[in-house]
């Protein structure tokens, strides 16, 4: 857990929340001046979010509910939008999904607002804990209340041990979206990709996840990469779905 961050609330209504936060993530509850720690995790009514101290930036938190996330899973391109195509969201049943590094939930959102059951993994607590707060909201809505979309708090590569420890593959697809060190345009934008880097650094192991999820998928494994990124582990894919925005999604069946 990183010595730099800790907890906050602005609003006496919160303060029993955030002390419970504070002793779940065994981080300090401060005053919200206190100016010692470069991250503020902040207890508000409206949701949980993520301050930067020493830079003026924009708080982090995750809303499923906005209005630009709504409308991409409404108008996004459907089945025909190269995620939907890559993990092969066509037909029933639709596939079972484990999104291995979910980060802030957004591809994970999208798959299931096409229908498809998801489980998010996110090893990071403090991003876990914003995943958590904007998963709970979301559930909370009528409007989303038919979503099948879970997350666990834990690290991908023991999860994926695990699964193939005990031969229970319960996941056609298998998902990686590992945060890359050169990756310099992301849907979370330039600024919070900035500071999610440097508050968990980038995935250095993503390599290691491959080979695993590759053993656990029932079916296949898709893997989003920059546009010019190499391949994971140096291993080409059996399929390539790119078009001219900045990413693509590698196959491997």
């Amino acid at each position: 857990m990183p010595p730099n961050i800790a907890i906050v609330s602005d609003a006496k209504s919160c303060q029993d929340k955030a002390q419970s936060l504070a002793h779940k993530l065994k981080l300090p509850l401060v005053e919200t001046d206190d100016k010692r720690y470069q991250f503020h995790l902040a207890v508000m009514p409206e949701h949980l979010e993520l301050r930067k101290i020493a830079i003026k930036t924009k708080p982090i938190y995750v809303d499923f509910l906005s209005g630009k996330l709504s409308y991409r899973a409404k108008h996004g391109g459907g089945r025909k939008q190269l995620l939907a195509r890559a993990v092969n969201v066509k037909g029933k049943p639709l596939p079972t999904v484990l999104d291995a590094t979910s980060g802030f939930g957004t591809d994970a959102f999208v798959l299931a607002s096409l229908g498809c059951e998801v489980l998010m993994l996110e090893r990071s607590p403090i991003i876990g804990a914003l995943l958590q707060d904007g998963l709970d909201r979301l559930r909370e809505s009528r409007k989303f209340n038919e979503l099948k979309l879970d997350l666990i708090i834990t690290d991908a590569c023991d999860y994926l041990e695990q699964i193939i420890q005990t031969k229970q593959l319960a996941f056609d697809v298998i998902y990686l979206d590992p945060m890359y060190p050169e990756r310099s345009n992301s849907a979370l934008g330039k600024n919070t990709l900035r500071v999610l880097r440097e508050l968990v650094g980038d995935d250095m192991d993503a390599d290691a996840l491959l080979p695993l999820a590759i053993q656990a998928a029932k079916k296949r494994v898709v893997v989003k990469r920059p546009k010019h990124a190499p391949f994971l582990c140096k291993q080409k894919p059996d399929i390539i779905y790119t078009s001219g925005n900045s990413s693509r999604f590698d196959v491997y069946e």
